[in-house]
């Protein structure tokens, strides 16, 4: 066993994670529509993703974001606007 313990980001602090990055990633006028979603752990990184769902500018975004250890919200992609 390793002597090192890596202690993951929570859900909850992983979600607000990734709603602070679609507001950041959007812009000042983007508006949290529904709730963040944990989806899965990243197959490559063995980190969570997680799906943010936002508007900005009367457009719908789906962002995707791996969360760290650290809770650090790295951007993927995203879908829309719809």
């Amino acid at each position: 066993m390793s002597p090192f313990a890596f202690a993951e980001c929570s859900d909850y602090e992983s979600l607000v994670q990734a709603d602070k990055g679609s507001k950041a990633f959007l812009g000042r006028d983007t508006e949290i529509f529904q709730r963040a979603v944990v989806l899965k752990r990243h197959h490559p990184s063995h980190q969570k993703e997680v799906a943010s769902y936002a508007k900005a500018g009367g457009q719908y975004y789906t962002m995707f974001f791996i969360i760290d250890n650290n809770c650090k919200a790295f951007y993927i992609k995203h879908a829309g606007p719809r």
